[in-house]
């Protein structure tokens, strides 16, 4: 019998990738007949996978379906004919597909630890590749240095960095074409940054991993690209932010030092671009005079320390200080016939009710951050996918091989983002729903307070006035908080047609590009009939498996080959029930001072 041919590995770099994405949802509410039915779909999912080649697939749909397996084993149905219930899933299926898994997983360990060993060694060849053309490019610039009069402050080859002095020597020079570009943002260089023609805006938030320079290029500043398209020309390029005093890498320095290097295609730089040692801060004190505005302050320190410290919560006075005992007060005359309060438990009563809106005042809160924060994420999400489809369309009309290799390796880059927001965006469902229960628990509990205290306050006109202000003040409050969320809600709602609008074009190119590449169209992929869709939205593990994660990003029945990137594909319509409060609205809550002289460096 012939080996079914394994095609390229493609939804994960390790075991544990995979791990990550067979979690089922809660299946508390579905009977075991459907659950039934739903295993089979995924053992036939898994065994037509394994037929394709794809042994990640295949894997983490036969882990699926043993998860689903296991749940139906304990379901009280189960139990009581489980005779019926094996002949429904197959007497053999479930050992069948233990071994299949178990095989699976060694076969795609071997597989995954040869693909990390081919790629360290193709890193090797290609930092070799890199230190040979920096060598070459080191013997041109000697050359030219040996028939050229050598330039004063010029920093050698091997350096990384320049200092200010040496670049101010430099530019005063005038012998050398000098391009600088300032990564600081687009506020921060209009403000003020070194006057010289050169000195041009790329601001950080244009760079990002794996760009090309042609792509950098389309998103900056008007004014800077006339400079850019001529840096070919350049015989020095500095790049300078703030305050950094080298290139590190995941920093915004190290990723334009990257972009310049490896992916600006068929230009090489007589040297690589030098870091300004100190960055503009640096150049700043030392020559404010060759600034266009040298007034400017550089961030402070401590606003770096109030970002990190930003989301600690600290305890308040009042929790830290005990409560101050009160004074004794005289018992009063019951009249006669008069019933007989106790009010010693009024103060402690106030307090508690207190505590707990406090604490509910705190849940609305966190709601209205998770709200804030998923509806920033909702419009990244957007911008990836509208970054997908701009690089698609330049790779389909690119004519050169490299180029398009840049352009497809991003396309990669960016479904795998598009696939952490959505983990991030469930994770913040999750989170909300548990928020969501507590906020519920606490309002009730505040209701039975809020009745018991009224009646022992009821008879003191002064305590009821204080104690129904208070509560009018703390629902106000409340109130807010719930229309901001709710507002912070719709408005994510809204981006969200849109954004889906766009996951369907990609969805749909991507198809179209793999019929093109296919002899013949592939057989579909079991269909979401009786209600087994929610499958595909994740939410808590089952109780069985191999290797656990709590990680739960969707699986997509889709088919993949060689050539096009698998996309996660779920269907919204199926939800948990339990994810919308109760709302006329369609809410998915998640819940130096200087010198006055100006002068310009010729």
């Amino acid at each position: 019998m012939t080996e079914t041919r394994r095609i390229q590995l493609h939804l994960g770099k390790c075991i544990e990738d995979l791990d990550k994405l067979h979690n089922v949802p809660d299946l508390k509410s579905k009977r075991a007949t459907l659950l039934c039915k739903t295993a089979l779909k995924l053992f036939e999912s898994a065994e037509e996978a394994r037929e394709k080649g794809d042994e990640e697939y295949s894997y983490v749909y036969y882990m699926k379906y043993l998860r689903v397996v296991a749940y139906i084993s304990k379901d009280k149905e189960y139990l009581k004919d489980k005779s019926y219930f094996n002949n429904m899933l197959g007497a053999k299926n479930p050992n069948k597909a233990i071994d299949a898994a178990e095989k699976l997983k060694n076969s795609l360990i071997e597989r995954y630890a040869k693909e990390q060993k081919t790629k360290r060694l193709n890193d090797i060849k290609e930092n070799e590749m890199i230190k040979q053309k920096i060598e070459e490019n080191r013997k041109k610039a000697t050359e030219t240095v040996a028939v050229n009069e050598p330039t004063p402050g010029l920093p050698s080859l091997d350096e990384v960095t320049i200092k200010s002095e040496q670049l101010y020597s430099i530019l005063k020079s005038g012998k050398l074409k000098v391009m600088i570009l300032d990564t600081r943002s687009a506020k921060d260089y209009i403000e003020s940054h070194i006057n010289y023609p050169g000195c041009i805006s790329v601001p950080e938030e244009c760079i990002s991993p794996g760009q090309s320079a042609n792509t950098l290029e389309q998103t900056l500043p008007p004014a800077s690209r006339p400079v850019w398209t001529e840096r070919a020309s350049m015989e020095l390029i500095v790049l300078l932010d703030w305050s950094s005093t080298a290139a590190i890498p995941g920093k915004t320095l190290y990723l334009l030092k990257t972009i310049l290097l490896k992916w600006d295609v068929n230009i090489r730089y007589p040297r690589p671009p030098l870091a300004l040692h100190g960055g503009y801060e640096d150049w700043l004190l030392k020559y404010p005079a060759f600034t266009t505005n040298p007034q400017a302050m550089p961030p402070r320190q401590d606003e770096f320390m109030d970002d990190m410290l930003g989301d600690i919560d600290y305890p308040t006075w009042t929790e830290l200080s005990p409560t101050p005992p009160s004074a004794p007060v005289a018992p009063r005359q019951v009249k006669p016939g008069e019933p007989l309060v106790d009010r010693t438990s009024k103060a402690a009563a106030v307090q508690v009710y207190s505590e707990r809106a406090r604490s509910m005042q705190l849940i609305l809160e966190q709601q209205e951050k998770i709200a804030d924060n998923s509806l920033t994420l909702e419009m990244q999400r957007i911008e990836a996918e509208q970054d997908w489809k701009k690089i698609r369309l330049q790779r389909e009309s690119e004519d050169q091989e490299d180029l398009r290799s840049c352009f497809k390796l991003r396309e990669q880059e960016i479904l795998s983002q598009l696939m952490q927001m959505e983990n991030k965006q469930y994770d913040m469902e999750q989170e909300n729903m548990t928020l969501r229960e507590q906020l519920e628990e606490y309002q009730r509990r505040e209701r039975e307070e809020a009745e018991k205290l009224a009646e022992s306050i009821a008879d003191e006109t002064a305590g009821a006035a204080d104690f129904g202000a208070e509560r009018a003040r703390l629902s106000a409050e409340a109130g807010a908080a719930r229309a901001r969320i709710a507002a912070a809600t719709h408005r994510r709602e809204q981006l969200d047609v849109t954004r889906e609008a766009l996951e369907a074009e990609r969805k749909r190119q991507l198809a179209l590009a793999r019929e093109k590449r296919k002899p013949a169209p592939d057989r579909a992929a079991p269909g979401d009939e009786d209600g087994d869709t929610y499958m595909m939205s994740p939410d808590n593990p089952g109780a069985t498996g191999l290797n656990r994660s709590h990680s739960s990003p969707n699986i997509a029945k889709v088919s993949s080959d060689e050539e096009e990137p698998c996309v996660p594909m779920f269907d919204r319509s199926t939800k948990p029930s339990k994810m919308a409060p109760s709302s006329d609205l369609h809410q998915r809550d998640f819940q130096p001072v200087w010198g006055d002289v100006v002068s310009t460096i010729v």
